[in-house]
């Protein structure tokens, strides 16, 4: 990979970062010159960027307008769900392989972030971690295919949640997390997946699609220039 390539690939990261940790709310601006500033970098590679997020639905390019943070719509909220349920629930009842030691290992260190999280009452490290735990299950137990649709998924989620969560709400429970290691560990696929169906119907159920949208962010209160 070359040095532009790399630099575009850090800039990417730094959005998709700042739109996981909900720092970037959905409807902000994405202006090319101000990311440019911002990234020290030129509007040819932030043009290139912002067109990679718009692939996986992180930004939205708006003819004559610019690009923004996404703002999923009710039903694509829906949708984002139902694709989960498709993907998780089915490789929970029917996975490729048994989960390693090693990825215990990695699940146990992501609950126990998780544990940390939620008794600091840290609601941005929560959804971030969740996620990780989610993606961690679909890498050990599926393949790159699935990963690589699933991370896009939880990432769209993030915005998802960060539009709609109902107040002092928990969308994701880390004692399903618990009890899904257990069933899995036990071989018991087929209760792992009635689990799984209830865990994430249990997400959508605490998002309300009739709140107040979030407000933009200003994108040089929250965002810092990438480190070559």
């Amino acid at each position: 990979m070359g040095s532009s390539a790399r630099e575009e690939a850090r800039i990417a990261d730094a959005l998709r970062k700042a739109v996981l940790e909900r720092k970037l709310a959905p409807g902000s601006k994405l202006p090319e010159e101000e990311l440019a500033q911002i990234f020290r970098s030129n509007r040819a590679k932030i043009r290139r960027v912002l067109l990679s997020l718009s692939r996986s639905h992180i930004v939205t390019l708006e003819p004559g307008r610019g690009a923004f943070v996404s703002r999923p719509s009710p039903q694509e909220a829906r949708d984002v769900l139902a694709s989960r349920r498709l993907i998780e629930v089915s490789l929970l009842a029917r996975p490729y392989r048994k989960l390693s030691t090693q990825g215990v290992t990695r699940l146990r260190r992501i609950m126990a972030q998780e544990a940390e999280a939620h008794e600091k009452h840290d609601a941005i490290s929560m959804i971030h971690v969740s996620g990780q735990f989610h993606l961690t299950l679909i890498e050990e137990l599926g393949n790159e295919v699935l990963k690589s649709i699933t991370e896009e998924l939880i990432l769209r989620m993030s915005l998802i949640i960060t539009m709609y969560e109902r107040h002092n709400a928990t969308c994701c429970l880390s004692s399903d997390h618990h009890d899904l290691l257990d069933l899995l560990l036990a071989e018991k696929y087929a209760e792992a997946s009635l689990l799984m169906a209830r865990h994430l119907e249990g997400i959508e159920s605490c998002l309300d699609f009739h709140r107040d949208p979030v407000t933009a962010t200003i994108l040089s209160q929250i965002l810092q220039p990438v480190q070559g």
